[in-house]
């Protein structure tokens, strides 16, 4: 094999090698794309929808509050990522707090590893210094988590790293009554909880859940009968509305007009059959009632930073244009770059260089010498022009033309480079359409679909598309080390 065979043999591992670092590794395959609600991230499934709704509503009141964030994530396992390269791998590609502050902060809980990590961002060195944070974890987290009791130790620790950053995680609600329980069908701890996330979460997202049992809807069908309650209740306009009819088994559901193009029929009618339905069946009401409340408490407060925003949209463009953004999908910003994986990078640049730089200098050595690129004194290379141009001062001639005719050609290269709203209005709320109750293969009036596909209610067999993030721009980074872990 020649030198040129063997230079080009190089070339080709070298740009190889050169191009490994850049392809996705596992630990980067690994990170998932943040959640609908982003502040909560449970991927491992032992966060409670309860505890995860009060956790994100204060989330996002601290956002709104101070700019700062707190992200809670669960993983069963990082598959072999140390906790503290996984949790910062995380925090930069999802963009935790606010770019030009750098005030967020990650927790990540592997279950499976048995293990958890903080990591805060730059802007946050002092306040969630490594003795503080280590205070938070080994007091607020680490019994439950001992104990595998996810739900309870997220919480608290969640509760402590807010109010570290000057948010509230807990306050005196309103009294506002939310509960008609006219079939008695709710014991008081029930009626308690309902009116209560209601009166908290609406203070956050604007939307309030009202929740009616009776025993029988009587004359009226059950969507003329939900209608007239919401507009008897005074309901805004952002407001939902559940109504159980226990004694004609049949439910409705009927959102206000103001959010009917976002929580739609399509969607209701997804809540409806995974959420209520198995519970109503199972004239579990309560139950029902209290998970349905919660899945629509949490599609609000998944958009609530969104809302703000786009109330923060009637000041000018300039000033919206310095706000910080509410979150980033991992793939608007580049993947990290580890120190090793640059110190990798800059050392094959070097040697591809000292291998152009070495083989240029070995060409300039024979052409100074001979005049040619080619030894005339290696055999091999007599031979092969003695074969070509014959013996003597003719070699040499041609030789010395070839010489001219490579540098003439080197010179030559391098010089060529609608919905229809009618009367049911009252008190400040409205509704649209007919809404859309339980289907029933044997009592016709009760099927779905009574109102306009755009109006204020949905069925139990439609699809809906989660997909209705608007979340752009960056955030915060982590250092490429720190934060704290679990002591064992």
């Amino acid at each position: 094999m020649n030198r040129k065979s063997i230079l080009a043999a190089f070339t080709v591992i070298l740009m190889i090698l050169l191009l490994l670092p850049l392809a996705p590794s596992r630990m980067e395959a690994a990170v998932p794309a943040h959640s609908e609600s982003f502040y909560v991230n449970d991927f491992a499934g032992v966060i409670d929808q309860k505890t995860e709704n009060y956790m994100v509503n204060y989330g996002v009141k601290l956002h709104q509050q101070t700019g700062a964030q707190v992200v809670l994530v669960t993983v069963n396992t990082t598959n072999g990522t140390p906790m503290e390269e996984y949790a910062t791998s995380l925090f930069n590609a999802w963009g935790v707090g606010s770019a030009a502050k750098n005030n967020g902060v990650l927790l990540l809980l592997s279950t499976q590893d048995d293990d958890y990590w903080a990591v805060p961002g730059k802007g946050l060195e002092d306040t969630l210094n490594d003795n503080v944070l280590s205070r938070i974890l080994s007091e607020s987290l680490e019994p439950d988590f001992a104990k595998k009791d996810y739900s309870a130790g997220a919480r608290k620790t969640y509760g402590a790293l807010i109010q570290s950053l000057g948010g509230i995680y807990s306050e005196t609600v309103s009294t506002k009554n939310y509960v008609s329980d006219n079939a008695g069908v709710f014991k008081q701890v029930t009626k308690d909880y309902l009116n209560q996330s209601s009166n908290r979460y609406a203070a956050t997202t604007g939307s309030g859940i009202y929740v009616v049992t009776i025993k029988n809807s009587g004359d009226k069908s059950l969507q003329d009968y939900t209608y007239a309650k919401f507009a008897g209740v005074a309901a805004g306009p952002k407001d939902v509305m559940l109504v159980l009819d226990i004694g004609g088994d049949n439910y409705h559901v009927l959102q206000g007009k103001a959010i009917d193009g976002v929580l739609t029929n399509e969607r209701i009618g997804g809540i409806q059959d995974t959420v209520l339905e198995p519970g109503f069946a199972a004239k579990d009401y309560a139950g029902g009632a209290t998970a349905t409340a919660n899945a629509f408490y949490s599609f609000f407060l998944a958009r609530a930073d969104a809302s703000q925003e786009a109330a923060a949209g009637t000041k000018s463009t300039a000033a919206a244009a310095t706000q910080s953004p509410v979150k980033s999908h991992i793939n608007d910003k580049p993947k990290p770059v580890s120190a090793s994986t640059g110190l990798k990078i800059m050392g094959v640049y070097l040697i591809i260089i000292a291998l152009f730089s070495f083989a240029a200098s070995g060409r300039n050595r024979l052409i100074a010498r001979f005049g040619s690129q080619l030894n005339p004194f290696n055999q091999q290379n007599m031979n092969r022009l003695v074969t070509r141009f014959g013996s003597g001062s003719t070699m040499r001639q041609r030789r010395h033309r070839r010489h001219e005719r490579h540098r003439n050609e080197a010179l030559n290269h391098s010089s060529s480079q609608s919905s229809f709203w009618g009367s049911n209005e009252g008190g400040g709320g409205s509704s649209s359409g007919g809404g859309v109750g339980r289907y029933s293969s044997y009592e016709d009036e009760n099927e779905g679909d009574g109102g306009s596909t755009n109006g204020g209610g949905a069925g139990r067999y439609s699809s809906y598309d989660d997909d209705d993030d608007n979340n752009s721009g960056g955030g915060g980074s982590a250092s490429g080390g720190g934060g704290v872990g679990r002591h064992r």
